[in-house]
């Protein structure tokens, strides 16, 4: 009998130790560590770390749909002719525009021991009302990267946007802006920003009129690029600024020669009303170049003053208005004005926001002009207006 309990006791005590090692064998393999997204806030809201990087990266942009219309008197008789319109620059008949446009931006940067380091994406697609349903067409509309004060690429001209500029931007407080002198080039510019707000630009630009080679019609020095400078200073009450723009050429035959422009402005922020503001910029340009202020008729200005005020009335309700004047219409790519040519400009805009990230915007302008060019008289006025509905992210 005892030696029957030894039996089975030895073998209880064999399967026990059995089944510990095999528990013993059973490996679970961990988990690999996540690496969760980083919010990123040494450039602002909107930016993360990319994974596995110190590169922070925002993804933002916008959809809009926006309809909008024109109305003025055709040209039916001799004396009689046509303003283009402000919003969409078309000649013809009275009509309805609609369009939706659709934005994404790509932004990176990461710091180094010469600044910021940036590159920057914008693609961008535009549906137009033209008669026929069809698809957009999207393509890369900037690209361009920054190395401290540096900027090469494709983007904004210099005289229109540049590093630091602050207020010293675009034209008046519309999306429109008047008659400024938008535009986007090929450049190379460099930025110097000081203590006290100041800021300067230096910014060596191809022009939309045959880039670095001669075109067909184009008289000039083609390996000069247009050379664009800013100055200007940012403050808690506002700012003012100065640029000054070099066109290499101009088209016009026996009067090709280079041409030049130049803006001051002043913004000053209303005390107590935070988003109110006035603007007030002066342009003169000694020829129809690209730093001229550009009037109807596909012309530019010699002289034009521009003046805007902007009311934020609640957070989310703002309207402004401005008025523009063009002395001085220069007949199209040479330096000699049309005799007793003037023209002006007036626009309306109301801005509501109703809740974050979605904006409700009506913009209204109106333009006339007199100019004696080849026996026409005084141009008749033009309405146009939009009410877009706009979707940030």
């Amino acid at each position: 009998m005892k030696i029957k309990s030894l039996v089975i006791g030895s073998a209880l005590a064999a399967l026990t130790v059995t089944g510990a090692r095999a528990a013993d064998a059973i490996v679970y393999a961990e988990p690999e560590p996540m690496e969760y997204v980083r919010i990123c806030d040494t450039y602002g809201t909107g930016f993360f770390y990319i994974p596995g990087t110190e590169t922070c990266l925002s993804i933002n942009g916008y959809v809009w749909a926006q309809g909008g219309g024109e109305s003025y008197r055709n040209p039916t008789a001799a004396g009689t002719t046509w303003t283009p319109s402000k919003h969409f620059g078309a000649r013809g008949a009275n009509h309805f525009r609609a369009s939706t446009r659709a934005r994404v931006n790509f932004d990176s940067r990461s710091d180094t021991e010469w600044g910021t380091l940036r590159g920057y994406i914008r693609f961008q697609g535009d549906w137009e009302a033209v008669g026929v349903a069809n698809d957009g067409a999207v393509g890369i509309d900037q690209a361009f990267l920054e190395l401290g004060g540096l900027r090469a690429g494709y983007t904004e001209s210099a005289w229109v946007w540049s590093q630091s500029a602050g207020v010293a931007q675009f034209g008046s407080h519309t999306w429109d802006g008047m008659a400024y002198g938008y535009q986007q080039r090929q450049l190379l510019s460099y930025t110097f920003a000081g203590g006290n707000g100041f800021h300067a630009t230096l910014s060596l630009e191809n022009d939309t009129v045959g880039g670095n080679s001669l075109a067909p019609g184009y008289h000039g020095r083609a390996y000069v690029p247009d050379i664009v400078g800013v100055v200007g200073i940012n403050q808690g009450w506002g700012g003012v600024w100065a640029k000054a723009g070099f066109d290499e050429r101009i088209r016009g035959g026996a009067n090709a020669r280079s041409g030049w422009g130049a803006q001051v402005g002043l913004q000053y922020n209303v005390p107590g009303y935070d988003g109110s503001s006035l603007r007030v910029i002066g342009y003169y340009a000694d020829s129809d170049n690209q730093y001229a202020a550009p009037g109807p008729l596909g012309t530019a200005a010699r002289w034009s003053v521009l003046g805007s005020y902007r009311h934020q009335f609640t957070p989310t309700l703002a309207a402004s208005v401005g008025l523009q004047y063009f002395g001085g219409l220069y007949y199209p790519f040479r330096a000699v004005t049309m005799p007793r040519s003037r023209a002006w400009l007036a626009e309306a805009m109301v801005l509501w926001t109703p809740v974050t990230n979605f904006e409700v915007r009506a913009e209204y302008a109106y333009t006339n002009a007199r100019a004696s060019r080849v026996g026409l008289g005084p141009l008749k006025g033009t309405h146009s207006g939009f009410l877009r509905f706009t979707r940030y992210f």
